[in-house]
Formats: structure tokens, C-alpha cells, sequence
């Protein structure tokens, strides 16, 4: 493969590399985007390392659903994990290739708690009128963006409130991986309490997740090639080590699941797991105590919202973050909308939760990832998770944690650009930053954001400026409030 390269002078005026003739490079457009090959690489790498705690969370908290007509029975987590793989791979691939944009897909964390625990458990549905509600969620939900009505809404919001949005998500993402560092505790679901945790029993990976967040932000600011890709790895190393040569309890709690196991290789469980979900779920499509039951019609309703909203805004700060970092001014595509749909449709027939664009996508972002060949080597590496499940399951959560801090502290920076002059702008950026992570919640977040500047722009007497569409989101939801209540 002949690949050439010229110098350019970009808009900052440092002179960059691109590559200009190779076929592949003109298709994904590296000139407009200013990126090459080892750039697009590096950011593809470093989303599928932040984003690979996924493989083992979503197995871990949907195999607590319980069936429709056994409270003793459940979903099989080997099942789940190829699923979100197959799935997860999927997505990624056709929104790179086909909208070419650097996001990655994968089941959304939040909304796969309340699928299992207020769904499928709570709402008396099991995880197979869930993922039946999931599945037609997604159907309304790929509906609405094909209408154009999802980025008629998106154009509507004020471009403070775009930013106050993003800024909400680079401060829930950081609390994400503050709690997988350890350093806050978690209920039994898994989401994460604002309690500090116990040092004694997780100082190891407090420890390790801790130095390897701050590594990466003392390389990246001496401008380190890739920081949080070479971290992590180096992290990982250092974690599997640990696991396998010391057996004390803190030890074991903190890197467990770095321990070497030869029986974990085991590809004849995945794939009985992976048919038993599919076959258990569809062959209830006709239980009449899923389509008798008010929470079926209240859980399609919120999960709408839910996926509607938490993917707006992710896509809103990836977008952000990419057009400040390459300094070229774009818009994700129509086409990366419906593909963000159509994938919950897809990935619940086959047994996951709701699937939602990664905001981890902007770590790939912040290590060089600007067009969809980020987006093609991500999904490259949730393909291969397959064939090498066991490995990928061995990577702790406090290296990834830190990998999620890391990119919070970046996607912030957009907190400049709020107007807080304006008192609407600034009390709608306060409560989406403060609900999206005390609710561990992107969409709650964003709801209370629109309705504090709703009242903002009442009180200082800019009812003119609030738009219908505004109105009619503030309506959207106080109806989505009450019928999350009653799931």
C-alpha cells in the first residue's frame, strides 16, 4: 500500500502530516479532518480500552433479571457477554463506515440497571418483557430520527445549553470512573454512591487506578505520544502481576478478575447462553402478563426518553470535543442518529439493553480519532473480545475508571464557553451538571437543565425567547418524571 503524505498548515499554524492519496484515507476524508492512519489508530485503541469494562458489567448486572415466569431463573450472563460483543461490534462498525464518525456503541450503563432491577425484576415484566420493551423503544425511538424530529430539537436549544450539556456529561463520565477507581461505594446494582469507599479493603485499586489518572495527565500535558492508551496497558500489566503473584483479600477484591483462569476458555457456554436468551425471550412474546401489565406501556415510554436524550446529548459533547480539538467546524450526520436507533431495535432481539452511543468515544477523541476509521479499529477490537473473551474480562475496572476521569477532565474545558453571565444559561448548567451525577442519570440531567432554564428565562423576562419546542420538551418531560415513578 502506497501511502504519501503532505505538510499542510493547519488553522492553529503548526504544520501537520496527512495522508492524501490512499483510497481509504479519501473516503473516511483525512485531508478535511486533518488526522492520519496512526492517529485514527491510537484514538480507536484508546475508546476500546476505556470503553471494555462493558464486556463484563452488562453480563454482571443483566444476569440479575429474572424470567417472567421464574423468579429463580435468569438470564444467562454468558449469553449477555456475547451479545454486547456481537452487538456492541455492530454498531461501532456501521456508524464508522456509514456516518463516519469516531463513536462507539455499546449497552448503555444506567439504563441497563433499570432494565434489570425496576424492569424486569420490580415491574414484575422479567428480562423478557423487557427486552421486548426495549426492542420497541427502539422502534419509536429509530421513528423519531428519521423524522428529522430528533435534530429539529438538537437546533432548538440554545448553544449554552449544548455546552452546559456536555459539560454535564464530562463531569458524569468522571464520576463513572471515580467509582470504577474505587473510590466511592456502590449499591448492589452497581451504580455508585456518593460515600467514600473502604480504603482498607480497596487501597490497591484506589491505588493503581489513582497513579495511573495522574500519569496520564502529566504525559498528556508534556505531550506524550497516546498517555492514556500506554497507561492503561502498562496498568493492566501491572494489575495481572499483582493478581497472580500475591493472594490476600484486598488483593483479590481489587484485581480479581485479572487472574488467570484456563477453564474461563469455554466457547461452547457462550453460545448455548447466547441461544437460550434469544429463544426464552421471543417464545413469550405472546404472555399475556407482559401486555397486561401497566408497566410495559411506562417502561417503552421511559426508555425512549431515556435513549433519546442520553444519546443527544453524548453525541452533542463528542461533537463538541472533536471540533474543538481539530479545530474544522461539523456536525454528526443524519444517518449517525438513525443508526444510534436502530441498534437498540437490533441489539435487544438478541438479548441486551438499550444501546447507546459511548462517551468514552471522547477518548478516543482527545489521543488524534476524527473520522469513522477510529470507530472501524474500536470495533475490530470488541470482535476480537470474542475470540479472546477471557482476556478482556481481566481488565480491572480502575483502569479503565481512570481512563474515564482522564477524559472528564478534557471535556470540561467546554465549561468557558457557558454564557453564566445569563442567569437562565447558568442555572440550567448547575442542574445538568448536578443530576446528571447525583442521578447517575445523562437524561434526568439534561431534563432538569431545560426546565432550570425554562423558569430562568421566565423569571428575567425572556418568555419571547423560549421557543415551542422548548415548551413542549418541559411538558415531555414532567410526563416522563411521573411515569419513571411508577417503574
Amino acid at each position: 500500500m502506497n501511502i504519501k503524505e503532505n505538510n499542510f498548515k493547519g488553522e492553529k499554524g503548526k504544520d501537520s502530516l496527512i495522508v492524501s492519496n490512499n483510497p481509504i484515507a479519501k473516503y473516511f476524508g483525512f485531508g478535511k479532518m486533518k488526522t492520519t492512519f496512526k492517529k485514527e489508530i491510537i484514538g480507536g485503541i484508546s475508546t476500546l480500552l476505556s470503553m471494555i469494562y462493558i464486556l463484563s458489567v452488562e453480563p454482571g448486572i443483566l444476569s440479575g433479571a429474572q424470567s417472567i415466569n421464574d423468579s429463580n431463573s435468569f438470564m444467562n450472563a454468558d449469553g449477555v457477554f456475547l451479545a454486547t460483543a456481537i452487538m456492541s461490534f455492530l454498531a461501532t462498525f456501521v456508524m464508522g463506515i456509514a456516518a463516519n464518525v469516531p463513536i462507539a456503541l455499546a449497552p448503555s450503563m444506567g439504563v441497563n440497571a433499570m432494565f434489570t432491577f425496576s424492569v424486569a425484576n420490580s415491574g414484575g415484566l422479567g428480562y423478557e418483557g423487557a427486552l421486548i420493551a426495549t426492542s420497541i423503544s427502539g422502534i419509536m425511538f429509530c421513528i423519531i430520527s428519521v423524522t428529522k424530529l430528533r435534530t429539529l430539537i438538537i437546533k432548538s436549544l440554545p448553544k449554552s445549553l449544548h455546552l452546559a450539556i456536555g459539560v454535564g456529561i464530562g463531569f458524569f463520565i468522571a464520576y463513572v470512573g471515580i467509582a470504577n477507581i474505587g473510590w466511592v461505594q456502590k449499591s448492589e446494582g452497581g451504580l455508585p454512591i456518593a460515600e467514600l469507599s473502604n480504603f482498607k479493603l480497596n487501597y490497591p485499586e484506589i491505588i493503581l487506578g489513582s497513579i495511573v489518572l495522574l500519569t496520564a495527565i502529566f504525559l498528556n500535558f508534556k505531550k506524550f505520544f497516546a498517555p492514556v492508551a500506554v497507561v492503561m496497558v502498562i496498568g493492566f500489566i501491572i494489575a495481572i502481576i499483582l493478581a497472580n503473584t500475591i493472594d490476600n483479600h484486598a488483593i483479590n477484591q481489587s484485581f480479581g478478575s485479572a487472574k488467570w483462569d484456563s477453564n474461563k476458555w469455554n466457547y461452547a457456554k457462550l453460545f448455548k447462553g447466547f441461544a437460550s436468551n434469544i429463544s426464552s425471550t421471543w417464545s413469550e412474546f405472546t404472555n399475556t402478563k407482559i401486555w397486561s401489565n401497566p408497566t410495559m406501556y411506562v417502561s417503552i415510554f421511559v426508555f425512549i426518553i431515556l435513549t433519546f436524550f442520553d444519546a443527544t446529548g453524548t453525541i452533542t459533547a463528542v461533537n463538541v470535543e472533536m471540533n474543538r480539538e481539530s479545530g474544522v467546524e461539523s456536525d454528526i450526520p443524519q444517518r449517525a442518529l438513525i443508526i444510534d436507533g436502530a441498534s437498540t431495535i437490533v441489539g435487544a432481539s438478541i438479548g441486551v439493553s438499550n444501546i447507546a452511543c459511548y462517551a468514552e468515544s471522547c477518548v478516543g477523541v482527545s489521543q488524534g480519532a476524527r473520522t469513522g476509521f477510529a470507530s472501524l479499529v474500536t470495533s475490530m477490537g470488541l470482535l476480537l473480545s470474542i475470540v479472546i473473551f477471557p482476556i478482556f474480562q481481566m481488565m480491572p475496572s480502575c483502569i479503565t475508571g481512570a481512563a474515564t476521569v482522564f477524559i472528564g477532565t478534557v471535556v470540561i474545558k467546554s465549561i468557558t464557553g457557558i454564557e453564566w453571565n445569563k442567569p437562565e444559561m447558568a442555572i440550567a448548567a448547575f442542574f445538568s451538571i448536578l443530576f446528571m451525577i447525583i442521578t447517575y442519570n445523562i437524561a434526568n440531567g439534561i431534563a432538569l437543565a431545560i426546565i432550570a432554564y425554562t423558569v430562568g428565562s421566565m423569571a428575567t423576562g425572556k418568555l419571547k425567547e423560549i421557543g415551542p419546542v422548548i415548551w413542549s420538551l418541559d411538558v415531555i418531560f414532567i410526563l416522563y418524571f411521573i411515569a419513571n415513578s411508577f417503574i
